[in-house]
């Protein structure tokens, strides 16, 4: 069993990284997952706060560490002595000049010590005779060598002063690596960051700087003598300018439109469910009436209905996600591109999930019915009506009770188009056309990925058809499970090709229709602006049935 010393601060470094490698691995064992019983998870919080504990341990002695290092570096700066220069034969001695002190913001002040008596110390008697230390000529860095993230035993950025230092960065993180095979018979690669080299030194020859150069102008720049001191003073006799770079991507695409569901939980990959009576059976299998006679005679039977055990029904999830590769040269020198491909890679996962869902629902639905036409888009909308009518009708609903209608994005246009083409004004608006539903108690919403439409550059080709998919509000539930997502996944496979995956989702959903059922509904989608009061010549009939005469 995993357990802390009673004092942490007696162990040697070596020993806490092996005591906090040894609580990993305990907990690894573990293998707490959302399933897990009572007994591994309790487990499990009893040695998350004693890893937490080594590890601030080892924080705080890395921090430690550091700061001794700061404050030993500036101790031995503040008490360097230049070396005087060798005195020149030729020139004749003089007295030196009186020191005067003066403090500059980068000077460190540090105390002299003092003797007992409180006469000057020898080092303070020899410092007052000494010349005032030469200032050296600063030079800038050419390059930096510091730690990478997450290695063991140093802080993240801390400073290495040579390559040995580096070399030993990198045997503290191949300690963390896992000592037995792993990967299967071909093994795997992976690669950590162990220490960081940054270029210094440019100025301001940097590409891609807020306020500095476009591409043609930074090597132009670079080469440009009259920059350096002591170049040439001709004068410009002009310039070409070029094109400026945009690197700016358009981003146009949306969420909207995406189907609204309940959604539920699926850890089990599947769920099991069923139905269970249906009403409209109920009604026609259930009761008996007789008159009198009957009655009086004992010729009646009174049948019974019964009550059967309703089948489950069992539906498993489907799997659906996106994998996105990118060159990891891209990624280093265009990273505006990759991140852009990325989000339009994520907005169209959703659009594929939805248009999944909205699948299962038209394969429930099977055969549409149709409407007939009333050379109206706007008028025919009244065999949705018609449908909804029906199912309140055979499940004995409520007239409150809401009718769910699934609907294509752009049938609303249609629509509008046919009500601003009356000769009387006629609002079109969103809230307009979505108010001729709520009246009715349907709540429609217009998606995407139902029913496309054909377009081509600028050419756009409407169907001469809409299909609208009507069931009880909650008859249908989204159920999902998320099974992995990572954001980067480096394979020895695409690393020789200097490709690594930059986003990986998989996710399990599935859609059940929980109770009653659903119609699709096709209408005619003819925009002519005709109105029903002033030529309307025949019955308006339901989708599927013969108008009344």
């Amino acid at each position: 069993m995993f357990e802390l010393p009673e004092n942490l601060s007696e162990l040697t470094p070596e020993e806490l990284q092996a005591l906090i490698d040894q609580g990993l691995d305990a907990f690894q064992a573990l293998g707490v997952t959302a399933t897990s019983d009572e007994a591994t998870i309790a487990e499990g919080e009893r040695l998350a706060p004693l890893i937490t504990a080594a590890r601030t341990e080892q924080r705080t002695r890395e921090q430690a560490a550091a700061d001794r290092a700061t404050r030993a570096a500036e101790l031995l700066q503040s008490m360097e002595t230049p070396e005087d220069p060798e005195p020149d034969p030729d020139e004749p001695p003089t007295e030196p000049d009186p020191v005067v002190e003066s403090i500059t913001p980068d000077e460190v002040i540090t105390p002299e010590p003092v003797a007992a008596s409180g006469r000057p110390s020898p080092a303070r008697r020899a410092a007052a005779h000494a010349a005032p230390p030469a200032v050296p000529r600063s030079t800038p860095m050419v390059a930096s060598l510091t730690a990478a993230a997450d290695v063991p035993g140093i802080p993240t950025a801390a400073p290495l002063d040579n390559l040995t230092a580096a070399a030993m960065a990198v045997v503290s993180r191949w300690k963390g690596f896992p000592t037995h095979h792993v990967g299967g018979p071909d093994g795997t690669r992976q690669r950590y960051g162990a220490a960081l080299i940054r270029k210094q030194g440019f100025d301001n020859l940097v590409a891609g700087l807020p306020a500095g150069l476009d591409d043609y102008d930074l090597i132009q720049h670079a080469g440009n003598e009259k920059r350096l001191p002591g170049g040439s003073l001709t004068a410009a006799t002009g310039w070409c300018s070029p094109s400026e770079t945009l690197y700016d991507l358009c981003q146009y695409e949306t969420v909207q439109g995406i189907l609204d569901l309940p959604e539920i939980s699926i850890p089990r990959g599947g769920i099991r469910w069923t139905p269970g009576p249906d009403f409209g059976d109920i009604y026609a299998d259930c009761g008996f009436d007789f008159t009198e006679s009957e009655w009086m005679s004992d010729t009646a039977t009174k049948t019974c209905c019964t009550v059967d055990c309703p089948a489950f029904d069992e539906i498993r999830a489907d799997l659906i996600g996106l994998c996105v590769k990118a060159p990891l040269i891209t990624q280093a020198t265009y990273p505006e591109l990759v991140r852009r491909f990325m989000e339009g890679a994520l907005v169209a996962h959703q659009h594929k999930v939805n248009k999944y869902i909205i699948d299962q629902i038209k394969l429930a639905a099977g055969t549409a019915s149709i409407a007939d036409d009333m050379n109206a888009v706007s008028m025919t909308l009244s065999g949705i009506n018609y449908t909804a009518l029906g199912m309140r009708y055979r499940y004995r609903m409520g007239d409150s009770t809401t009718i769910e209608c699934v609907a294509p994005y752009w049938l609303k246009e249609l629509i509008r188009e046919d009500l601003g083409m009356r000769q009387m004004s006629v609002e079109n608006s969103d809230a307009a056309i979505n108010a001729w539903f709520s009246r009715r108690n349907l709540s429609v919403q217009w998606v995407f990925d139902l029913q496309d439409l054909t377009v081509t550059n600028c050419l756009v080709t409407v169907p001469t058809t809409a299909t609208i998919l009507m069931y009880p509000a909650g008859t249908w539930v989204k159920g999902s499970i998320d099974v992995i997502n990572v954001d980067a996944v480096y394979d020895s496979t695409g690393l020789e090709k200097n490709v690594y995956t930059a986003l990986f989702i998989e996710e399990g959903i599935l859609a059940v229709q929980r109770c009653t059922h659903t119609c699709a509904v096709t209408i005619p989608v003819c925009v002519s602006g005709r109105t029903a009061a002033n030529d309307v010549s025949e019955c308006l009939a339901a989708p599927g049935a013969t108008a009344p005469t």
